[in-house]
Protein backbone atom coordinates (compact mmCIF):
# COMPACT_ATOMS: atom_id res chain seq x y z
CA UNK A 1 0.00 0.00 0.00
CA UNK A 2 1.05 3.60 -0.66
CA UNK A 3 3.05 5.33 2.05
CA UNK A 4 1.32 8.60 2.95
CA UNK A 5 2.88 12.05 2.90
CA UNK A 6 2.86 13.11 6.56
CA UNK A 7 2.76 16.48 8.29
CA UNK A 8 3.52 16.17 12.01
CA UNK A 9 2.47 18.99 14.34
CA UNK A 10 4.64 19.38 17.45
CA UNK A 11 4.53 22.00 20.21
CA UNK A 12 8.34 22.23 20.35
CA UNK A 13 11.43 20.15 19.61
CA UNK A 14 13.00 18.20 22.48
CA UNK A 15 16.14 16.12 22.19
CA UNK A 16 15.41 12.46 22.84
CA UNK A 17 11.63 12.73 22.31
CA UNK A 18 10.03 9.47 21.19
CA UNK A 19 7.83 11.25 18.66
CA UNK A 20 10.88 12.65 16.86
CA UNK A 21 12.57 9.25 16.87
CA UNK A 22 9.47 7.75 15.26
CA UNK A 23 9.35 10.44 12.57
CA UNK A 24 13.04 9.94 11.77
CA UNK A 25 12.51 6.21 11.41
CA UNK A 26 9.54 6.76 9.09
CA UNK A 27 11.76 8.89 6.84
CA UNK A 28 14.27 6.04 6.72
CA UNK A 29 11.44 3.75 5.66
CA UNK A 30 10.51 5.96 2.72
CA UNK A 31 7.75 8.13 4.17
CA UNK A 32 7.77 11.81 3.17
CA UNK A 33 7.58 13.54 6.57
CA UNK A 34 7.47 17.26 7.33
CA UNK A 35 7.49 18.62 10.89
CA UNK A 36 5.87 21.88 11.97
CA UNK A 37 6.53 23.18 15.48
CA UNK A 38 5.06 26.10 17.38
CA UNK A 39 7.44 27.25 20.11
CA UNK A 40 11.04 27.44 21.28
CA UNK A 41 11.33 25.61 24.61
CA UNK A 42 15.13 25.72 24.81
CA UNK A 43 15.05 27.59 28.13
CA UNK A 44 13.39 24.53 29.68
CA UNK A 45 14.48 21.53 27.59
CA UNK A 46 17.52 20.67 25.50
CA UNK A 47 16.32 21.18 21.90
CA UNK A 48 16.73 18.87 18.94
CA UNK A 49 17.84 21.08 16.02
CA UNK A 50 16.46 18.53 13.54
CA UNK A 51 19.05 19.53 10.97
CA UNK A 52 18.26 16.38 8.97
CA UNK A 53 14.72 17.70 8.39
CA UNK A 54 15.82 21.32 7.99
CA UNK A 55 18.41 20.49 5.31
CA UNK A 56 15.74 18.87 3.14
CA UNK A 57 13.21 21.67 3.65
CA UNK A 58 11.00 19.47 5.81
CA UNK A 59 10.93 21.66 8.93
CA UNK A 60 8.37 24.43 9.37
CA UNK A 61 9.30 26.78 12.22
CA UNK A 62 6.26 28.69 13.48
CA UNK A 63 7.88 29.89 16.70
CA UNK A 64 8.66 33.42 15.48
CA UNK A 65 5.54 33.84 13.38
CA UNK A 66 2.33 35.42 14.62
CA UNK A 67 -0.20 32.81 15.75
CA UNK A 68 -2.71 34.62 13.54
CA UNK A 69 -0.79 33.38 10.49
CA UNK A 70 -0.30 29.75 11.57
CA UNK A 71 -3.51 28.45 10.01
CA UNK A 72 -2.73 29.73 6.52
CA UNK A 73 0.98 28.87 6.61
CA UNK A 74 0.25 25.27 7.56
CA UNK A 75 -2.53 25.10 4.96
CA UNK A 76 -0.04 26.25 2.34
CA UNK A 77 2.32 23.45 3.46
CA UNK A 78 -0.51 20.91 3.21
CA UNK A 79 -1.22 22.00 -0.36
CA UNK A 80 2.39 22.21 -1.53
CA UNK A 81 3.41 18.87 -0.03
CA UNK A 82 0.13 17.18 -1.01
CA UNK A 83 -0.17 15.96 2.56
CA UNK A 84 -2.25 12.83 3.09
CA UNK A 85 -1.98 12.52 6.87
CA UNK A 86 -1.70 15.06 9.67
CA UNK A 87 -0.26 13.74 12.92
CA UNK A 88 -1.23 16.02 15.79
CA UNK A 89 1.40 15.41 18.50
CA UNK A 90 0.56 17.89 21.22
CA UNK A 91 0.66 21.14 19.23
CA UNK A 92 -2.15 22.57 21.34
CA UNK A 93 -2.30 25.96 19.58
CA UNK A 94 -3.07 24.27 16.24
CA UNK A 95 -6.07 22.19 17.32
CA UNK A 96 -8.55 24.95 16.47
CA UNK A 97 -7.34 24.95 12.84
CA UNK A 98 -7.96 21.24 12.24
CA UNK A 99 -11.63 21.68 11.20
CA UNK A 100 -10.62 24.38 8.71
CA UNK A 101 -8.04 22.15 7.02
CA UNK A 102 -10.43 19.19 7.02
CA UNK A 103 -13.19 21.26 5.44
CA UNK A 104 -10.84 22.55 2.76
CA UNK A 105 -9.53 19.06 2.02
CA UNK A 106 -12.06 16.38 3.11
CA UNK A 107 -9.82 13.51 2.01
CA UNK A 108 -7.11 14.70 4.42
CA UNK A 109 -6.70 12.26 7.31
CA UNK A 110 -6.13 13.73 10.78
CA UNK A 111 -4.85 11.55 13.63
CA UNK A 112 -4.18 12.67 17.19
CA UNK A 113 -1.77 11.13 19.71
CA UNK A 114 -2.59 10.86 23.42
CA UNK A 115 0.06 9.59 25.83
CA UNK A 116 -1.83 10.25 29.08
CA UNK A 117 -5.11 11.70 30.33
CA UNK A 118 -3.90 15.27 30.91
CA UNK A 119 -2.35 17.97 28.77
CA UNK A 120 -4.08 18.38 25.43
CA UNK A 121 -6.84 15.78 25.93
CA UNK A 122 -9.51 18.46 26.33
CA UNK A 123 -8.59 19.82 22.90
CA UNK A 124 -8.73 16.30 21.51
CA UNK A 125 -12.33 15.80 22.54
CA UNK A 126 -13.32 19.33 21.52
CA UNK A 127 -12.12 18.68 17.97
CA UNK A 128 -12.43 14.91 17.65
CA UNK A 129 -15.27 15.16 15.13
CA UNK A 130 -12.81 16.27 12.45
CA UNK A 131 -10.35 13.52 13.36
CA UNK A 132 -10.07 10.12 11.73
CA UNK A 133 -8.36 8.41 14.63
CA UNK A 134 -6.20 8.59 17.71
CA UNK A 135 -3.00 6.75 18.60
CA UNK A 136 -2.43 5.66 22.21
CA UNK A 137 0.35 3.64 23.81
CA UNK A 138 -1.54 1.59 26.38
CA UNK A 139 -4.76 -0.27 27.07
CA UNK A 140 -5.28 2.20 29.91
CA UNK A 141 -5.46 5.10 27.45
CA UNK A 142 -7.60 3.06 25.08
CA UNK A 143 -10.17 2.64 27.86
CA UNK A 144 -9.88 6.33 28.73
CA UNK A 145 -10.65 7.45 25.17
CA UNK A 146 -13.52 4.97 24.89
CA UNK A 147 -15.04 6.33 28.10
CA UNK A 148 -14.83 9.99 27.02
CA UNK A 149 -15.49 10.02 23.29
CA UNK A 150 -18.68 11.30 21.69
CA UNK A 151 -18.03 9.27 18.55
CA UNK A 152 -19.43 5.82 17.93
CA UNK A 153 -16.01 4.75 16.65
CA UNK A 154 -13.12 7.06 17.62
CA UNK A 155 -10.66 4.98 15.57
CA UNK A 156 -8.29 4.06 18.38
CA UNK A 157 -4.96 2.47 17.47
CA UNK A 158 -2.83 1.06 20.29
CA UNK A 159 0.88 1.26 19.46
CA UNK A 160 2.96 -0.03 22.37
CA UNK A 161 6.19 1.89 22.63
CA UNK A 162 9.55 0.14 22.69
CA UNK A 163 13.23 0.92 23.04
CA UNK A 164 16.57 0.23 21.33
CA UNK A 165 17.83 -2.96 22.96
CA UNK A 166 21.21 -2.71 21.22
CA UNK A 167 21.90 0.80 22.54
CA UNK A 168 20.54 0.16 26.03
CA UNK A 169 22.38 -2.78 27.54
CA UNK A 170 23.55 -3.82 31.01
CA UNK A 171 27.10 -3.14 32.14
CA UNK A 172 28.49 -6.67 32.02
CA UNK A 173 31.79 -5.51 33.52
CA UNK A 174 30.20 -3.71 36.45
CA UNK A 175 32.08 -4.21 39.68
CA UNK A 176 30.28 -4.69 43.02
CA UNK A 177 29.42 -1.42 44.79
CA UNK A 178 29.37 -0.48 48.44
CA UNK A 179 25.67 0.10 48.98
CA UNK A 180 22.99 0.52 46.34
CA UNK A 181 22.35 3.50 44.09
CA UNK A 182 18.71 4.53 43.74
CA UNK A 183 17.84 6.88 40.89
CA UNK A 184 15.23 9.12 39.33
CA UNK A 185 15.54 10.02 35.65
CA UNK A 186 12.78 12.05 34.09
CA UNK A 187 11.19 15.37 33.40
CA UNK A 188 11.29 17.85 36.27
CA UNK A 189 7.57 18.59 36.13
CA UNK A 190 4.66 18.17 38.50
CA UNK A 191 3.09 15.12 36.84
CA UNK A 192 6.39 13.21 37.01
CA UNK A 193 6.63 14.15 40.71
CA UNK A 194 10.37 14.70 41.24
CA UNK A 195 9.56 16.45 44.53
CA UNK A 196 7.84 13.24 45.59
CA UNK A 197 11.11 11.42 44.95
CA UNK A 198 12.89 13.86 47.26
CA UNK A 199 10.19 13.31 49.90
CA UNK A 200 10.74 9.57 49.55
CA UNK A 201 14.52 9.89 49.88
CA UNK A 202 14.17 11.99 53.01
CA UNK A 203 11.86 9.36 54.50
CA UNK A 204 13.96 6.27 53.71
CA UNK A 205 17.62 7.30 53.51
CA UNK A 206 18.32 6.38 57.14
CA UNK A 207 16.46 3.06 56.76
CA UNK A 208 18.65 1.80 53.90
CA UNK A 209 22.27 1.75 55.09
CA UNK A 210 24.82 2.67 52.45
CA UNK A 211 22.26 3.81 49.88
CA UNK A 212 22.87 6.87 47.72
CA UNK A 213 20.29 8.65 45.56
CA UNK A 214 20.68 10.42 42.21
CA UNK A 215 18.32 12.59 40.17
CA UNK A 216 18.67 13.49 36.49
CA UNK A 217 16.51 15.45 34.07
CA UNK A 218 15.32 18.93 33.21
CA UNK A 219 12.04 20.81 33.11
CA UNK A 220 10.12 23.68 34.65
CA UNK A 221 10.69 22.43 38.21
CA UNK A 222 14.47 22.06 37.80
CA UNK A 223 15.36 25.09 39.93
CA UNK A 224 12.90 24.04 42.62
CA UNK A 225 14.34 20.52 42.65
CA UNK A 226 17.90 21.81 42.90
CA UNK A 227 16.95 24.01 45.83
CA UNK A 228 15.19 21.16 47.62
CA UNK A 229 18.18 18.87 47.11
CA UNK A 230 20.66 21.43 48.43
CA UNK A 231 18.54 22.07 51.55
CA UNK A 232 17.56 18.44 52.13
CA UNK A 233 18.46 16.58 55.34
CA UNK A 234 19.54 13.80 52.95
CA UNK A 235 21.78 16.18 50.97
CA UNK A 236 24.91 14.17 51.66
CA UNK A 237 23.32 11.14 50.01
CA UNK A 238 21.23 12.89 47.35
CA UNK A 239 22.69 14.35 44.13
CA UNK A 240 20.98 16.25 41.30
CA UNK A 241 22.87 15.84 38.01
CA UNK A 242 20.65 17.89 35.67
CA UNK A 243 20.34 16.99 31.99
CA UNK A 244 21.28 13.45 30.99
CA UNK A 245 23.73 13.49 28.08
CA UNK A 246 24.43 9.74 28.09
CA UNK A 247 21.31 7.83 29.11
CA UNK A 248 22.78 4.29 29.05
CA UNK A 249 25.69 5.41 31.25
CA UNK A 250 23.33 7.16 33.66
CA UNK A 251 21.16 4.06 33.98
CA UNK A 252 24.14 1.73 34.39
CA UNK A 253 25.32 3.88 37.28
CA UNK A 254 22.17 2.90 39.19
CA UNK A 255 20.98 -0.29 40.82
CA UNK A 256 17.29 0.60 40.89
CA UNK A 257 15.11 3.33 39.39
CA UNK A 258 12.12 4.92 41.12
CA UNK A 259 9.20 6.28 39.07
CA UNK A 260 7.03 8.35 41.44
CA UNK A 261 4.65 9.77 38.80
CA UNK A 262 1.28 11.22 39.73
CA UNK A 263 0.09 10.82 36.13
CA UNK A 264 1.74 8.87 33.33
CA UNK A 265 1.20 6.99 30.10
CA UNK A 266 3.60 4.24 29.05
CA UNK A 267 6.87 5.80 30.25
CA UNK A 268 9.93 4.98 28.19
CA UNK A 269 12.20 5.22 31.21
CA UNK A 270 10.75 2.00 32.67
CA UNK A 271 11.66 0.09 29.53
CA UNK A 272 15.02 1.84 29.18
CA UNK A 273 15.96 1.02 32.75
CA UNK A 274 14.97 -2.63 32.34
CA UNK A 275 17.01 -2.87 29.14
CA UNK A 276 20.06 -1.78 31.16
CA UNK A 277 19.28 -4.41 33.79
CA UNK A 278 17.81 -1.91 36.26
CA UNK A 279 14.57 -2.84 38.06
CA UNK A 280 11.94 -0.13 38.55
CA UNK A 281 9.83 0.72 41.57
CA UNK A 282 6.94 2.49 39.84
CA UNK A 283 3.75 4.18 40.95
CA UNK A 284 0.69 2.21 39.76
CA UNK A 285 -0.72 4.99 37.56
CA UNK A 286 -1.72 5.17 33.89
CA UNK A 287 -0.08 2.48 31.77
CA UNK A 288 2.71 1.74 34.28
CA UNK A 289 1.02 -1.47 35.57
CA UNK A 290 1.18 -2.81 32.01
CA UNK A 291 4.98 -2.58 32.15
CA UNK A 292 5.95 -3.80 35.62
CA UNK A 293 5.43 -7.27 37.05
CA UNK A 294 6.14 -7.47 40.77
CA UNK A 295 9.33 -9.37 41.48
CA UNK A 296 10.17 -9.80 37.79
CA UNK A 297 11.35 -6.38 36.63
CA UNK A 298 10.50 -4.22 39.63
CA UNK A 299 7.57 -3.47 41.92
CA UNK A 300 4.39 -1.42 41.67
CA UNK A 301 4.48 0.81 44.75
CA UNK A 302 3.29 4.38 45.20
CA UNK A 303 5.92 6.89 46.36
CA UNK A 304 4.08 7.57 49.63
CA UNK A 305 4.30 3.92 50.67
CA UNK A 306 7.74 4.69 52.07
CA UNK A 307 7.98 1.77 54.50
CA UNK A 308 7.36 -0.81 51.78
CA UNK A 309 9.86 0.86 49.45
CA UNK A 310 12.41 1.04 52.25
CA UNK A 311 11.94 -2.69 52.92
CA UNK A 312 12.47 -3.55 49.25
CA UNK A 313 15.59 -1.39 49.00
CA UNK A 314 17.00 -2.65 52.31
CA UNK A 315 16.44 -6.24 51.18
CA UNK A 316 18.39 -5.66 48.00
CA UNK A 317 21.12 -3.86 49.93
CA UNK A 318 21.48 -6.81 52.32
CA UNK A 319 21.33 -9.55 49.70
CA UNK A 320 23.20 -8.67 46.53
CA UNK A 321 22.29 -12.02 44.94
CA UNK A 322 18.58 -11.09 45.08
CA UNK A 323 19.36 -7.76 43.46
CA UNK A 324 21.46 -9.40 40.75
CA UNK A 325 18.64 -11.83 39.96
CA UNK A 326 16.00 -9.15 39.45
CA UNK A 327 18.49 -7.16 37.38
CA UNK A 328 18.88 -10.23 35.17
CA UNK A 329 15.13 -10.75 34.81
CA UNK A 330 14.64 -7.04 34.14
CA UNK A 331 16.82 -7.28 31.05
CA UNK A 332 15.03 -10.48 30.04
CA UNK A 333 11.67 -8.70 30.32
CA UNK A 334 12.94 -5.91 28.07
CA UNK A 335 14.12 -8.40 25.45
CA UNK A 336 10.78 -10.19 25.46
CA UNK A 337 8.39 -7.22 25.58
CA UNK A 338 9.99 -3.88 24.73
CA UNK A 339 11.36 -4.15 21.19
CA UNK A 340 11.61 -0.82 19.36
CA UNK A 341 11.72 -2.46 15.93
CA UNK A 342 8.32 -4.03 16.61
CA UNK A 343 7.00 -0.62 17.66
CA UNK A 344 8.30 1.05 14.49
CA UNK A 345 6.71 -1.65 12.32
CA UNK A 346 3.38 -1.02 14.04
CA UNK A 347 3.66 2.75 13.60
CA UNK A 348 4.35 2.36 9.88
CA UNK A 349 1.41 -0.02 9.47
CA UNK A 350 -0.84 2.32 11.46
CA UNK A 351 0.04 5.41 9.41
CA UNK A 352 -0.60 3.55 6.16
CA UNK A 353 -3.92 2.19 7.45
CA UNK A 354 -5.18 5.58 8.62
CA UNK A 355 -4.25 7.23 5.32
CA UNK A 356 -5.78 4.55 3.11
Amino acid sequence: MKKPTILALLPFLVKGALSIAVLREMRKRGFDVTVAYCADASTVYTPDPMDDFRSTDRLLDLSNISAHDHRDLVWKEIQQRKVDLILQIGAYSLYSHLPYWKERKPELRIVDTLYNEVGHVVNHFLYERCMDGVIVESEYMQRFVQSCTHKEDPGIAVVRSGIDLDWLTPDVDRKPRDGIVVGYIGRMSSEKNPLGFIDLVEAVHELVPGATFRMSGEGDQAALVRGRVEASPAAGKLIYDGYVEDLPAALRSMDVLVLPSKIDGRPNIVMEANACGVPVIGAPVGGVPELIEDGQNGYLIGPKDTLRIANVLAGWARDSSTLREIQRTSRLTAEQKFSRSRMMDTYAETFIRFAS
